[in-house]
């Protein structure tokens, strides 16, 4: 594929994208805030001039394909995502050094190869090479211990996964009989589910469902545009269960790096992300943005207390 077609299809398909702020003065030229951290337009806006002196072919392709603004929400939602991904190392402890990220890079092919046909430039390429190794190192951390509990239906429309991802945020009682309403009409659904990250490391670094809380329920595709929708009440999480049996739980750092991604949920949540409104609206589960609130790719909410 020429390389301009790898990055519009990068473009229209990773979903790294951002969303908006509130309103404030304190906000104002804000692309984002992510805790405490304010990152500027000007920083989405230079580094969206960069990629298009890099590639002096691409503007008049976007502008065809109407992407100009889905490159910028793009660029947007990395930074917000490497800030995540930095916060939580600060967290966790971990650190990756001057030399490991010589060696990424050189395993790429070098700063040129590495962000041919891509939206990082020679300028960020460290950057884009620390985040990487920084996810990959909070998965691997966590990835052995990482198991929760859960119960579970499912939906066949958007429209039906968001009421019943509502219903289920309702508290403990109401995820129970929605469940067994569920269970008894034939749809898939069960309580007191398990699930290890080492069982199915697949499934850690592609669904949302280690990085979240116990409390939260969460409404996702099964896979993207499948319309089967798995709507979920996370009962209890925990990054130290016992080792797995031998031969499973192996993961390489693809898998990992995808792990830890997943685990910055939870700290999107504990910090709070707050996105300028010109880069779409924040979507919770794909940790990225949506140009509105009917294009997020599901839906992540706080379960009422149980009250009994």
């Amino acid at each position: 594929m020429p390389r301009h077609g790898r990055l519009l299809a990068s473009i229209a398909a990773a979903g790294l994208l951002l969303a908006g702020c509130g309103s404030g003065p304190s906000q104002v030229g804000a692309a984002a805030i992510v805790g405490d951290t304010r990152i500027p337009v000007t920083e989405v806006q230079s580094w969206f001039t960069e990629v298009l002196a890099k590639e002096p072919d691409l503007k008049p392709q976007l502008q065809q394909q109407g992407q100009l603004d889905e490159l910028g929400r793009q660029l947007a939602s990395q930074l917000v995502r490497q800030e995540l991904v930095e916060q939580a190392a600060r967290d966790e402890r971990l650190a990756v050094g001057d030399q490991q990220v010589n060696d990424l890079i050189n395993q790429l092919g070098g700063p040129q190869a590495a962000t041919a046909g891509k939206i990082y430039t020679p300028r960020n390429v460290r950057e884009m090479a620390r985040t990487q190794l920084l996810a990959t190192e909070l998965g691997r951390k966590y990835f052995d211990g990482l198991a929760v509990s859960f119960d579970y239906t499912q939906a066949t429309t958007r429209r039906e996964a968001e009421e019943k991802a509502h219903r289920m945020a309702q508290g403990p009682a109401a995820a129970a009989a929605l469940v067994e309403a569920d269970s008894r009409s034939g749809v898939p659904a069960a309580t007191g589910q398990q699930l290890r990250a080492a069982d199915s490391p697949q499934l850690a670094a592609a669904t949302p469902l280690f990085g979240a809380q116990p409390g939260t329920v969460l409404a996702f595709e099964s896979e993207p545009n499948s319309g089967q929708w798995l709507v979920v009440l996370i009962k209890e999480r925990r990054a130290d269960a016992p080792a797995a049996a031998p031969g499973a739980g192996s993961a390489d750092d693809q898998t990992l790096q995808g792990v830890g991604m997943q685990l910055l949920g939870i700290t999107a949540d504990r910090v709070g992300v707050r996105l300028s409104p010109r880069y779409g609206v924040w979507d919770p589960v794909g940790l990225s943005a949506a140009p509105n609130e009917g294009e997020t790719t599901g839906f992540r909410l706080t379960s009422a207390p149980d009250r009994s």
